[in-house]
């Protein structure tokens, strides 16, 4: 398909391909993708979406109004109520002029959505996309996104609660603060967003909410009463926030992605020779995805990844709908610059199989990126998306690790 024509239709439908000039201080060129399938099939198999989705506002408005509806009756338990609309594009974070001291504990709730395409009905919702900081004097203060939609949040210092209305990767640092040279994707909605604050004992003040409305603060009071925690030496990558959607269970590493994601991160220092293998184990009961997930509004899927000391990643796949052996580079912006894909399972035959699987990470590496060869290997990543088509996605690992001659390096037993 010639080239214009599959920009005027990024353009028409409000979406950006994977052609932005790259920075003189981005990474070094990579090998060239796999000839990939067009725009056309992603809006052949979409069409049946393309009626007027629901509007982010009248979610909002919906929101606000069930809100208020259940804490008619919670006069005893509730001290406060501020609500807050948070349009989509803005990169000025929404001071609430809710101070909390240390160690003090509120309810922040909200919906809506961010629409990257009305038209395609791409558009992500308030676990992935409204995002909250407590800044102290100079407005810093460590970000983090608002997972399940609502949440008891804790401050760890004192300072201002503030909130934002972001699509997740776009912030420069961990502070909140916005890179010029970032490239931000073109988005509309809004979130509305309420700040609850109880009189007494947070979880009799939910649990006494959870009875007015169980589908409304249910979420919020389970999540607070036993929190979602990833294992012993994992973190996840504060670009896409702490989205709970790892955890250590059934003698795996389990995944459990719903219109949100995440990034969850194992540190390692290994040197990149030809004898370094990655191997491991996984399980994938569902993907995300049904379509061809080489392009912006399809690129929800499943992964893991390896991540080298010169900036750039290269994650292992299941895709849906590409051929084995299909390498790409990321179509969001600042991770096309940075992260190389490739497919290694397509068979809908092997979901829900324990499947093995070991790679020689020199040898992908000169295959799929190419260039001058990174000194090392410094992190294991567990990838999940589901963000923008809101599917499901369901995956196990273990047996994760890297070895070489003189070395062996257990990621996860």
């Amino acid at each position: 398909m010639p080239s214009t024509v599959l920009q005027r239709l990024y353009q028409t439908l409000g979406l950006t391909g994977n052609q932005a000039p790259r920075d003189p201080a981005s990474p070094p060129e990579r090998n060239a993708p796999s000839p990939l399938p067009t725009f056309v099939h992603y809006v052949r198999s979409r069409f049946r979406l393309l009626n007027q989705p629901p509007k982010a506002e009248d979610i909002a408005i919906a929101f606000t109004k069930r809100l208020k509806i259940g804490l008619q009756t919670l006069d005893e338990q509730l001290s406060s109520c501020d609500l807050f609309t948070l349009p989509a594009g803005s990169q000025e974070w929404t001071d609430t002029g809710i101070n909390l001291a240390a160690g003090e504990s509120i309810t922040v709730m909200g919906d809506g959505g961010l629409y990257l395409s009305r038209r395609l009905d791409v558009v992500i919702g308030p676990n992935f996309g409204l995002w909250y900081r407590i800044a102290n004097q100079d407005n810093s203060g460590h970000i983090n996104i608002l997972p399940l939609g609502g949440a008891v949040i804790t401050a760890k210092q004192g300072g201002t609660l503030q909130l934002i209305a972001a699509v997740p990767g776009e912030f420069g640092d961990a502070q909140g603060g916005f890179d010029p040279n970032i490239a931000s994707l073109k988005v509309n909605g809004e979130f509305a967003a309420a700040v609850l604050r109880w009189k007494g004992d947070t979880v009799k003040a939910l649990s006494a909410a959870a009875a007015t409305d169980a589908n409304l603060f249910g979420p919020v009071l389970a999540r607070f009463k036993e929190r979602i925690q990833p294992p012993k030496g994992w973190h996840y990558l504060w670009r896409l926030g702490e989205s709970e959607i790892y955890q250590d269970k059934e003698n795996s590493l389990c995944c459990a992605t719903h219109a949100n994601g995440g990034i969850l991160q194992y540190p390692v220092n290994m040197a990149l020779n030809s004898d370094l293998v990655f191997n491991w184990q996984w399980c994938v009961d569902a993907l995300p995805s049904k379509l061809a997930e080489h392009i912006q509004p399809t690129h929800d899927y499943l992964s893991i990844a390896i991540e080298f000391d010169n900036g750039l990643d290269l994650t292992y796949m299941w895709s849906s709908d590409l051929d084995v052996d299909t390498i790409f580079q990321c179509p969001l912006p600042w991770w096309d610059k940075r992260e190389t894909h490739w497919v290694v399972r397509n068979d809908p035959a092997d979901l829900g199989r324990w499947l093995n699987e070991s790679r020689n990470v020199l040898a992908d590496y000169q295959r799929a990126i190419g260039g001058p060869i990174p000194n090392k290997v410094v992190g294991v990543w567990l990838i999940a998306n589901s963000a923008f088509q809101r599917g499901e996605g369901h995956c196990r690992y273990r047996q994760i690790n890297l070895r070489n001659e003189q070395d062996t390096k257990i990621i996860y037993d």
